[in-house]
């Protein structure tokens, strides 16, 4: 059955209760959705009876077994933005547009009374006090004969059960592998939680939390190439230990649309980090420093906690739950041809700018990167396919040798791209130097980069079939340049 609630009405979250059943945790529903979800979000369907493929695959393998009965169904919460209705006979209502247009997401609720939200996933437009960019995916749900889709990232609570909070971390990075790139297999609930474990024993066992170790396997088994970052063991090219390049890390891998399973051992949690606040222009007004990251600018970084509603923000000082200094190891788990991580980039990038360049046939000290008073750094993997998209988009701002240059190259799947700007420019979220590393290439590459360039001259290496090497000149580069390729979806 289905029902229509007006949340914009007094008593719409009072309804809401009325209309679910006590297994499926009203109060604590209501307590989440409440102050969470924008006043936007006027209305919502309650779809009882549904049969949800991640709660089934937990009730056959373990409620089911239970001396206390559980129900099968779930329930599906829609959402929707004012402007729509649900008549008698189930028809949708619209002052204007489709009812597409006003949906911005589901809840799946279990009847496991103590943490029942399940899979969720939930527009960024429709959460309260969400300011900077997220990492998101389409996806797309039935319902009365109608197709919504919505884009964000998923959600669910763990069971506390035979799932904890690492498990529903480990989920919801699964799930979204599997709705933005087809070529990832779907994972359950049961699928991760016995993924985790070196044996079968035969069932579904309660869980008392995953290890590193554990969450890389599930990563592993799925497919994908998780790589371990300890906050302890990131160091300098001095070899002394550097906390905030550990943050640096982390912030890069998330710029470039990968999120990132994060643990917090102190407190013995893990979460998602699913995207990063808004940029402050200002942050280095106050610093002397000649090189900067733009990292150092970022207020805050976005996280899905099986604990909160999706896409909590969380800073460096204020935070109400955790702050970011409390992540103290973090896995990205990377597609398949992705063997230079992020530091050996950070590490190539920063010594041509401190240093030159230098090739392994010619000495070359051409490069100058005097007309950068202040340069600041921004890096992160794109697919070329991406990279020169952007390029193509932003032809008018590239000399057209570059630009020909650019669209030439042999390049694999993935590209590390450095975008470098003046403080000034990069205030307008533009920049006018772009370096391109060969993601495949090894930590110990001397010479990862497929090009390189300042305002006059640029150095190419393709990699690829040609394999040539040498200069290029072109007329002085434009400013302000092309504007900052962005893999996440921003809301301000």
């Amino acid at each position: 059955m289905h029902f229509w609630i007006d949340l914009g009405t007094v008593g719409g979250y009072r309804a809401l209760l009325d209309e679910l059943h006590e297994d499926y945790g009203g109060d604590l529903v209501v307590s989440h959705l409440q102050g969470a979800l924008t006043v936007d979000v006027k209305g919502l369907v309650v779809e009882t009876g549904y049969v949800d493929k991640d709660y089934r695959s937990t009730y056959y393998s373990f409620y089911a077994k239970k001396g206390m009965r559980y129900s099968a169904a779930c329930v599906r919460l829609h959402f929707f933005r004012e402007g729509i209705t649900l008549d008698e006979v189930g028809d949708f209502r619209c002052i204007q547009g489709r009812p597409q247009d006003h949906y911005v997401g589901y809840m799946v609720l279990r009847p496991t009374a103590s943490a029942p939200i399940g899979r969720t996933v939930l527009s960024v437009r429709a959460r309260e006090s969400v300011q900077g960019g997220v990492i998101q995916a389409n996806h797309h749900v039935h319902l009365l004969g109608e197709r919504f889709d919505v884009e964000g990232f998923p959600y669910m609570q763990q069971h506390s059960d035979i799932s904890v909070c690492a498990h529903a971390a480990c989920w919801s990075i699964l799930r979204h592998y599997t709705q933005k790139h087809r070529c990832y297999a779907e994972f359950l609930v049961t699928d991760i939680t016995t993924m985790a474990s070196p044996t079968d024993p035969g069932g579904l066992l309660p869980s008392r939390g995953l290890n590193l170790e554990q969450v890389a396997r599930v990563f592993s088994l799925a497919g994908l190439f998780p790589d371990t970052y300890l906050k302890e063991d990131t160091v300098d090219r001095q070899g002394k230990k550097d906390p905030v390049a550990f943050y640096r890390h982390l912030n890069a891998y998330i710029e470039s649309g990968l999120p990132v399973f994060a643990a917090m051992t102190a407190l013995q949690h893990a979460i998602t980090v699913v995207g990063q606040g808004l940029v402050k222009t200002d942050a280095f007004d106050n610093t002397s420093d000649s090189l900067l990251f733009e990292w150092d600018a970022v207020e805050a970084l976005i996280v899905v906690d099986d604990n909160h509603m999706p896409y909590m923000t969380i800073d460096t000082l204020n935070s109400k739950h955790y702050k970011v200094g409390d992540i103290d190891a973090f896995i990205v788990p990377l597609p398949e041809k992705i063997y230079l991580p992020a530091e050996a980039a950070e590490a190539q990038i920063v010594d041509v700018l401190e240093n030159g360049y230098v090739s392994d046939t010619v000495n070359v000290q051409q490069l100058d990167f005097s007309f950068m008073d202040r340069p600041v750094i921004r890096y992160f993997l794109t697919t070329s396919s991406s990279f020169k998209a952007f390029a193509r988009t932003n032809q008018s701002a590239y000399p057209a040798e570059l630009f020909q240059t650019l669209m030439d190259l042999t390049l694999p799947q993935f590209v590390w791209v450095a975008q470098v700007a003046d403080l000034e420019e990069w205030k307008q979220q533009r920049s006018s130097v772009t370096f391109l590393l060969d993601a495949t290439a090894s930590a110990s590459d001397v010479d990862p980069f497929f090009m390189l360039h300042d305002q006059h001259r640029a150095f190419v290496h393709d990699r690829g079939d040609t394999r040539r090497k040498g200069w290029i000149s072109f007329q002085q580069l434009l400013a302000p340049g092309p504007k900052f390729l962005r893999n996440l979806t921003y809301r301000s």
